[in-house]
Protein backbone atom coordinates (compact mmCIF):
# COMPACT_ATOMS: atom_id res chain seq x y z
CA UNK A 1 0.00 0.00 0.00
CA UNK A 2 1.34 3.41 -0.95
CA UNK A 3 1.97 6.14 1.61
CA UNK A 4 -0.76 8.82 1.67
CA UNK A 5 -0.22 11.24 -1.21
CA UNK A 6 2.43 8.99 -2.77
CA UNK A 7 2.38 7.49 -6.25
CA UNK A 8 4.29 4.45 -7.41
CA UNK A 9 6.25 5.01 -10.62
CA UNK A 10 7.47 2.18 -12.83
CA UNK A 11 9.70 3.17 -15.72
CA UNK A 12 9.66 0.22 -18.08
CA UNK A 13 11.38 -0.12 -21.44
CA UNK A 14 8.57 1.44 -23.46
CA UNK A 15 6.14 2.94 -20.97
CA UNK A 16 5.95 4.56 -17.57
CA UNK A 17 3.16 3.70 -15.16
CA UNK A 18 1.88 5.87 -12.30
CA UNK A 19 -0.28 4.25 -9.63
CA UNK A 20 -1.56 5.80 -6.41
CA UNK A 21 -3.19 2.59 -5.23
CA UNK A 22 -6.72 3.96 -5.54
CA UNK A 23 -7.53 5.32 -8.97
CA UNK A 24 -6.75 3.40 -12.16
CA UNK A 25 -3.12 3.35 -13.22
CA UNK A 26 -2.00 6.05 -15.62
CA UNK A 27 0.19 4.87 -18.47
CA UNK A 28 2.59 7.37 -19.99
CA UNK A 29 3.52 6.16 -23.47
CA UNK A 30 7.27 6.56 -23.07
CA UNK A 31 9.87 4.37 -21.36
CA UNK A 32 13.57 4.61 -20.65
CA UNK A 33 14.94 2.09 -23.15
CA UNK A 34 12.67 3.24 -25.98
CA UNK A 35 13.58 6.87 -25.36
CA UNK A 36 17.30 6.11 -25.17
CA UNK A 37 17.37 3.86 -28.22
CA UNK A 38 15.12 6.16 -30.24
CA UNK A 39 16.75 9.49 -29.48
CA UNK A 40 20.11 9.19 -27.73
CA UNK A 41 22.92 8.60 -30.23
CA UNK A 42 25.75 9.80 -27.97
CA UNK A 43 26.97 9.02 -24.45
CA UNK A 44 26.29 11.36 -22.80
CA UNK A 45 23.36 12.51 -24.94
CA UNK A 46 23.91 15.68 -26.95
CA UNK A 47 21.88 18.81 -26.02
CA UNK A 48 19.60 18.48 -29.06
CA UNK A 49 18.95 14.81 -28.18
CA UNK A 50 17.97 15.82 -24.65
CA UNK A 51 15.63 18.53 -26.00
CA UNK A 52 13.94 16.06 -28.36
CA UNK A 53 13.54 13.60 -25.49
CA UNK A 54 12.03 16.31 -23.24
CA UNK A 55 9.54 17.14 -26.01
CA UNK A 56 8.61 13.46 -26.38
CA UNK A 57 8.05 13.02 -22.64
CA UNK A 58 6.08 16.27 -22.35
CA UNK A 59 3.83 15.15 -25.22
CA UNK A 60 3.30 11.75 -23.59
CA UNK A 61 2.46 13.39 -20.24
CA UNK A 62 0.01 15.78 -21.91
CA UNK A 63 -1.70 12.83 -23.62
CA UNK A 64 -2.54 11.31 -20.20
CA UNK A 65 -4.76 14.27 -19.33
CA UNK A 66 -3.12 14.68 -15.92
CA UNK A 67 -2.82 18.29 -14.84
CA UNK A 68 -0.20 20.05 -12.73
CA UNK A 69 -1.14 19.77 -9.06
CA UNK A 70 0.52 19.62 -5.66
CA UNK A 71 1.34 15.95 -5.23
CA UNK A 72 3.31 13.85 -2.79
CA UNK A 73 6.29 11.70 -3.62
CA UNK A 74 6.96 9.19 -6.34
CA UNK A 75 7.82 5.74 -4.96
CA UNK A 76 10.19 3.53 -6.91
CA UNK A 77 11.18 -0.12 -6.53
CA UNK A 78 13.61 0.02 -9.45
CA UNK A 79 17.28 -0.72 -8.65
CA UNK A 80 18.44 1.39 -11.62
CA UNK A 81 16.61 4.46 -10.26
CA UNK A 82 17.85 3.73 -6.73
CA UNK A 83 21.44 3.71 -8.00
CA UNK A 84 20.94 6.73 -10.23
CA UNK A 85 19.63 8.84 -7.35
CA UNK A 86 21.77 7.36 -4.56
CA UNK A 87 18.80 5.86 -2.73
CA UNK A 88 20.56 3.23 -0.65
CA UNK A 89 17.92 2.12 1.86
CA UNK A 90 14.16 1.72 2.04
CA UNK A 91 12.60 5.14 2.65
CA UNK A 92 15.58 7.16 1.38
CA UNK A 93 14.31 10.24 -0.41
CA UNK A 94 15.48 12.93 -2.79
CA UNK A 95 13.62 16.14 -3.48
CA UNK A 96 12.53 17.56 -6.82
CA UNK A 97 15.43 20.04 -6.53
CA UNK A 98 17.92 17.20 -6.05
CA UNK A 99 16.54 15.40 -9.13
CA UNK A 100 16.82 18.67 -11.05
CA UNK A 101 20.45 19.06 -9.91
CA UNK A 102 21.23 15.53 -11.11
CA UNK A 103 19.54 16.33 -14.44
CA UNK A 104 21.58 19.53 -14.76
CA UNK A 105 24.75 17.50 -14.22
CA UNK A 106 23.71 15.34 -17.17
CA UNK A 107 22.99 18.43 -19.25
CA UNK A 108 26.41 19.84 -18.34
CA UNK A 109 28.04 16.57 -19.41
CA UNK A 110 26.21 16.88 -22.74
CA UNK A 111 27.93 20.23 -23.21
CA UNK A 112 31.33 18.66 -22.67
CA UNK A 113 32.02 19.46 -19.02
CA UNK A 114 34.17 16.58 -17.83
CA UNK A 115 33.12 14.80 -14.67
CA UNK A 116 29.63 16.31 -14.77
CA UNK A 117 27.86 13.11 -15.75
CA UNK A 118 29.38 10.71 -13.26
CA UNK A 119 27.13 7.69 -12.90
CA UNK A 120 25.01 8.53 -15.95
CA UNK A 121 26.68 6.36 -18.58
CA UNK A 122 24.35 3.33 -18.51
CA UNK A 123 22.25 3.34 -21.69
CA UNK A 124 18.72 3.95 -20.30
CA UNK A 125 19.86 5.84 -17.18
CA UNK A 126 19.78 9.34 -18.71
CA UNK A 127 16.35 8.60 -20.15
CA UNK A 128 15.02 7.36 -16.80
CA UNK A 129 16.34 10.50 -15.11
CA UNK A 130 14.71 12.67 -17.75
CA UNK A 131 11.36 10.88 -17.35
CA UNK A 132 11.49 11.31 -13.56
CA UNK A 133 12.36 14.98 -13.88
CA UNK A 134 9.57 15.69 -16.35
CA UNK A 135 6.97 13.84 -14.24
CA UNK A 136 8.01 15.84 -11.20
CA UNK A 137 8.05 19.19 -12.98
CA UNK A 138 4.88 18.82 -15.04
CA UNK A 139 2.74 16.86 -12.60
CA UNK A 140 3.89 18.43 -9.31
CA UNK A 141 5.56 15.57 -7.45
CA UNK A 142 7.69 16.72 -4.51
CA UNK A 143 10.30 13.96 -4.32
CA UNK A 144 11.29 10.38 -5.04
CA UNK A 145 11.42 7.69 -2.35
CA UNK A 146 12.97 4.25 -2.41
CA UNK A 147 10.58 1.38 -1.95
CA UNK A 148 11.75 -2.21 -1.81
CA UNK A 149 9.45 -4.63 -3.51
Amino acid sequence: MNSPGATEIRIDDHRTTLSDGGTPEVVVAVGARGLAEGLFRHDPPMPYEIERAIDRVEDALAATGLKQAVRGDLLTCEPQVHALLGLRAHGDRVTRDEVELRFQRMASASLGYRGSGDGLTADPAPAALLILRECMQHLGYAGVQREDG
